[in-house]
């Protein structure tokens, strides 16, 4: 190979390295962005628990290759909302209840904390965000609409806890919201039906004009509460429906 051949293929390795060093954050931003989808469709449910995901349906829908895709079902496991298999196969991880008692505790502490908090350290422009996501949640509850009811909870929730002032204790405190997500969905909302929307507006009201107040343990106090009132629909969603009501036997009834 002579001189010149040389110095010609040098601009082209040049270039394939420079092409390299361009994919990485290529391929950076399209997991993060097949993450992101996945990681609200999976919690929104439009994505059912237990249902296989096929990486290279995935790839096409994303328009990327497989191993963005990968990535982004590796970054949904470390969160537990995807449950990879052995041959490079996954699930999204099946919603189950065996932790819902720690999650119940957790929520709780971090919704007391965060409204008492911020009855203490909201100004005016923060009850202002407050004001307009209570008054989304109430348009959209009383719409009926259950879509827009979740958005405009976290977005309530969301305000509160920038109220707050802390982002240690805000970002927990959503990603909390973010992961009941689910069991909302499943075992509360098919419950909401006019009591339960009225009850809902209500505590909404009552905490944003404890804020108002800067009623930082009425505040806390009505968070608690709060929780607590959206707890008991999920235990009765999971109270039998049909089973007691039939006798099966001459001699079985129900006890009282």
């Amino acid at each position: 190979m002579d001189q010149r051949t040389r110095r010609r293929e040098r601009p082209a390795a040049a270039k394939s390295n420079g092409d390299k060093e361009a994919e990485a954050p290529r391929r950076q931003r399209g997991s993060t962005a097949v993450y992101e989808d996945m990681r609200e469709d999976i919690l929104s449910l439009k994505m059912a628990p237990g249902s296989a995901l096929d990486e290279i349906a995935l790839a096409k829908r994303f328009s990327l290759s497989r191993t963005p895709v990968r990535e982004a079902l590796l970054m949904l496991s470390r969160e537990n909302l995807v449950t990879l298999l052995p041959n490079r196969s996954a699930i999204v991880t099946p919603h189950t209840m065996s932790n819902a008692n720690q999650y119940m505790d957790a929520l709780v502490l971090l919704s007391r904390a965060v409204m008492r908090l911020a009855a203490e350290m909201r100004d005016e422009s923060a009850l202002r965000e407050i004001r307009a996501r209570r008054e989304a949640y109430e348009e959209a509850a009383r719409r009926e609409d259950v879509h827009g009811i979740v958005v405009a909870d976290l977005g309530f929730h969301r305000a509160v806890s920038l109220a707050s002032g802390n982002e240690f204790l805000g970002n927990f405190y959503r990603l909390s919201l973010e992961y009941g997500r689910r069991m909302h969905l499943l075992h509360y909302y098919p419950l909401f039906d006019a009591a339960e929307r009225k009850i809902a507006i209500s505590e909404h009201a009552e905490m944003t004009a404890a804020l108002e107040r800067g009623d930082a343990e009425l505040s806390e106090a009505l968070a608690g509460q709060h929780v607590l009132s959206e707890l008991r629909v999920v235990q009765r969603s999971l109270e039998p429906k049909v089973g007691a009501k039939f006798a099966l036997g001459a001699g079985w009834r129900l006890a009282p």
